[in-house]
């Protein structure tokens, strides 16, 4: 494979982590699709080779700690990975009193050990040529908006963010995470078949009145490994739709202006 740069991509067989892959190679960039459903890492690396991009795809389970270095090292062959984009995840426990401790460990593995594992295994890389990495984060871990355990993990994703970023800055290598709000993908769709008027009820407490679609946060991300963002690290992104900065219905109750 013969593209400059590459950029290897967790869950990206899933929404944001397929509208990233897509976004990278339409702006030039060669992309792994790891994703632990093998099936559509290949449909998506299919997907963006029959539009003139690089693209190859692996099944990967991020919380395998073998099969992660494994994959590194054949990313690797492929080509010059610049850019690790950690963005496989998901929830878990919704609360407290419905979590064991195996669902809370399932959270933490997912969401924050699988990060760990990846940036351990393209550090040496990464340090040596320089390079960037995006951490997907979570407006969970910012406030409170339910999933303890997934919470936690992603504030401590974000956390480890800003350390890296002070530990790999003089290495050349920038570290950043952005924190999506509630974004329109697949994961809503038994909370959307149960309730059609979810989406209804969650705008109405958004700034902007409106949820993300994965293409928003895909352009952050893309953002953030591009030469525009070459002045940026330690930096948590949200695109959240301004939630993060405050909540239009309680401004609203509170100053009882509309």
């Amino acid at each position: 494979m013969s593209a400059q740069r590459w950029a290897f991509i967790t869950g990206a067989g899933g929404d944001i982590g397929g509208a990233t892959a897509a976004l990278l190679a339409q702006r030039g960039w060669g992309v792994i699709c790891a994703d632990i459903d093998g099936a559509k890492a290949e449909a998506r690396a299919a997907a963006i080779r029959a539009e003139g991009g690089a693209a190859q795809a692996m099944t990967l389970d991020v919380t395998d700690e073998a099969a992660v270095n494994e994959a590194a090292r054949a990313a690797l062959a492929i080509g010059d990975v610049r850019a690790l984009i950690n963005n496989a995840g998901r929830a878990f426990g919704a609360n407290m009193r419905v979590m064991d401790y195996a669902t809370w460990r399932r959270d933490m593995l997912l969401n924050l050990d699988s990060a760990y594992l990846c940036i351990s295994a393209f550090q040496d890389h990464l340090l040596k040529q320089g390079g960037s990495i995006v951490n997907m984060g979570s407006v969970n871990g910012l406030g409170m908006f339910g999933h303890p355990a997934y919470s936690a993990a992603k504030a401590g994703l974000m956390h480890l963010t800003r350390v890296l970023a002070v530990e790999f800055g003089d290495r050349g290598v920038r570290v950043n995470a952005v924190a999506p709000g509630t974004v329109r993908t697949q994961a809503w769709d038994e909370r959307l078949a149960a309730n059609p008027a979810v989406f209804d009820e969650l705008t109405a407490w958004y700034p902007l009145r409106k949820v993300a679609v994965p293409a928003d946060v895909a352009a952050a991300v893309a953002f953030l490994v591009s030469d525009d963002a070459a002045h940026i690290t330690g930096v948590i992104l949200p695109v959240d739709g301004g939630i993060s900065a405050g909540v239009t219905k309680l401004y609203q109750s509170i100053t009882q202006q509309q």
